[in-house]
């Protein structure tokens, strides 16, 4: 005959007798850990005093409707890491305490799954495919202070019942982002919820005491028994599972909550998870604002003076041009990020998780590094334009065309399309935080920083493109070699833009390495600052540099004004003439510039540099280069 506790765990035995433990009304605990042969639930019948049950690592998919019947002393029930589906009603289990039905393929929870449990305390179901609760299922759980719903599929969480929980647990459930108020749990201890902004009804919580042993302790008030004799009465023999709790861990638990007695809410809100405000402070939230107008006003201005402008369009010209479209895209994708500011303004937590998991974050976050990267690729090809045009000149006479390197500017457009989308594959993410930016944050996920290292190397390699080759040119330059250069103003504007671009590059780079090393030495607030001002800053500091100091847009500027002044103060009958002559100035433009392309290779001796001051260019404005 069997003890009363009888334990099979660690025993190589794959299968049991569906009969095999029928009539045994002496028997108080059976445990069976491993059997995976075993596919029914066994048939208990006459086994009425069993208090405590387990039967882990099998293969159960349901459980029989009458169990409880069989059942009816049943305190602790333990079905972890089965094929469970369907649960049926515990009601007769008038006496169950303990619940685990954690590692199944549970898929709802009925209204009359838990009815009657009045003495339920601790019920874990953690790791199911659970994506419906009925409003009702919890109602008559009375003593529940335990729950445990980590990594299912939940949408939405009853909360008629649960006034009386001391730990919850509700991480991994991505889809679950309502907010909770003190007044759900006003018990609460331990709360573990999918998103930053749920905790902070709760304060900002700190972690002095171990969450793990505050789970697994039980709620023993004075006036109960001993806690090392109810821990050996109701789990005896329990060393490998979870049930098992150690006297002297249990008390001291027990201390350390009367001593901590505020709510320990993880993950806790911070710079990168904020309650009130997107923008902490109000200089980052004018620095932003400043930027976004400054980036699209001017960047607009850039674009209008290059593509509208009758002068004649030269490629290293047309690449500023593009420079300003990625540099306006940027100031979009800020702009977004302050809207969001001022929409949420005082309580960001109620649309935290809502933003960083939908459409919109998604779209901020591709922009970004859409129009970063292009920028990027953009400048380096500009650089390679210039040293490769003065090279095509001193060796062949002329310039690379401008169809060649609207092409190239097309490869640059699609490598920085394939970067933004990376992580909308789960390559990379955008909803790491509420900045929508796929960078790493303290104590964000590791998953992402594989992507962005490549993209840091990537733009490290770039800039290093860069600065090799202007320094070639530059050399030649020194040289005396000045023929081969036909325009020293967009040379030394490219230049700017590499000095800026590349300066500014440098705290978003050491982020980066710091956070692989795990060196983030530096506080969040300040990352914060780096990712909201500086990462975006060379969109407003790029056109400037144009505007102010590139003797090109004051003569676009120009001829545009008077362009627009021609249109609206000719008659109608005029209008053509005008037309034509622009025709013919832009012509004669292009039939200088090829001119010039031949004779830039020419000695000075062959009275070249007469005939260069002789010529007249209508429709722009010719910059030599001098030592």
């Amino acid at each position: 005959p069997l003890s009363p506790c009888s334990h099979f765990y660690d025993n190589p035995i794959q299968f049991v007798g569906q009969s095999a433990f029928q009539y045994l009304p002496k028997l108080h605990t059976l445990s069976l850990n491993g059997a995976t042969d075993i596919r029914e639930f066994p048939d208990l019948k006459g086994t009425t005093s069993l208090e405590v049950l387990t039967l882990t690592r099998a293969g159960i998919h349901f459980l029989p409707r009458r169990m409880c019947q069989q059942l009816p002393s049943l305190r602790v029930l333990e079905l972890s890491h089965n094929q469970i589906e369907e649960l049926p009603s515990f009601h007769r289990c008038r006496q169950l305490e303990e619940l685990g039905l954690q590692h199944n393929k549970i898929h709802e929870i009925r209204a009359d799954t838990f009815v009657q449990l009045m003495a339920l305390r601790s019920m874990q179901v953690f790791w199911n495919y659970i994506q419906f609760i009925h409003p009702e299922a919890f109602v008559t759980l009375h003593s529940l202070t335990k729950l445990d719903l980590t990594d299912n599929q939940l949408v939405t969480l009853p909360l008629d019942g649960l006034a009386g929980l001391t730990h919850l647990k509700l991480q991994g459930n991505p889809a679950l982002s309502e907010p909770f108020t003190k007044e759900s749990f006003p018990k609460m201890r331990v709360l573990e919820v999918p998103y930053a902004y749920q905790c902070c009804a709760y304060g900002s919580c700190s972690s002095f005491f171990r969450v793990s042993s505050q789970w697994k302790a039980e709620d023993v008030s004075p006036e109960e028994e001993n806690p090392h004799k109810r821990t050996l009465e109701l789990f005896p023999g329990h060393t490998d599972n979870h049930y098992d709790l150690d006297a002297d861990d249990l008390q001291l638990d027990l201390e350390e909550s009367k001593l901590h007695p505020t709510i320990q809410c993880t993950p806790s809100p911070g710079p990168f998870k904020p309650c009130d405000h997107l923008f902490e402070s109000w200089i980052i939230r004018l620095g932003v604002w400043v930027i976004v107008l400054v980036s699209v006003l001017c960047n607009g201005l850039v674009i209008l003076a290059v593509f509208a402008s009758p002068s004649y369009l030269s490629p290293v010209k047309f690449l500023v041009g593009s420079i300003a479209g990625a540099n306006m895209l940027t100031g979009i994708s800020c702009s977004m990020l302050a809207l969001v500011d001022i929409f949420t303004y005082g309580h960001f937590a109620r649309y935290g998780a809502r933003w960083e998991m939908g459409a919109g974050c998604r779209v901020t976050g591709f922009l970004s590094v859409l129009a970063s990267q292009a920028a990027i690729f953009l400048l380096t090809l500009a650089a390679v334009q210039c040293s490769l045009s003065a090279s095509c000149v001193r060796g062949y006479g002329k310039t690379p065309s401008l169809a060649k390197v609207k092409a190239a500017a097309c490869c640059c457009l699609l490598l920085s399309s394939v970067a933004a989308i990376l992580p909308l594959f789960s390559i990379g993410e955008y909803g790491a935080s509420p900045l929508c930016l796929p960078y790493p944050i303290p104590e964000g996920k590791p998953t992402t920083l594989g992507f962005t290292v490549a993209l840091v190397m990537t733009n490290m390699l770039c800039f290093l493109t860069i600065t090799g080759t202007y320094i070639r040119l530059y050399c030649n330059l020194l040289k005396g070699e000045f023929s081969a250069v036909w325009d020293c103003a967009m040379v030394k504007h490219v230049a700017w833009l590499i000095f800026t671009n590349c300066l500014l590059y440098c705290p978003v780079a050491f982020l980066t390495f710091s956070s692989t090393l795990n060196l983030f030495l530096i506080t969040p607030e300040v990352i914060k600052s780096v990712f909201l001002v500086v990462l975006p800053l060379p969109a407003c500091l790029n056109p400037l540099l144009y505007l102010l100091f590139n003797p090109h847009f004051r003569d676009d500027f120009r001829l545009l004004k008077q362009k627009g002044q021609d249109k609206g103060s000719l008659p109608q009958s005029c209008r053509a003439d005008d037309m034509e002559k622009s025709s013919y100035d832009s012509t004669q433009a292009l039939v200088n510039f090829s001119d010039i392309d031949h004779m830039c290779d020419t000695p000075d001796s062959l009275g070249v540099r007469p005939i260069l001051d002789s010529y007249s260019f209508p429709s722009m404005t010719l910059i030599p280069c001098q030592q």
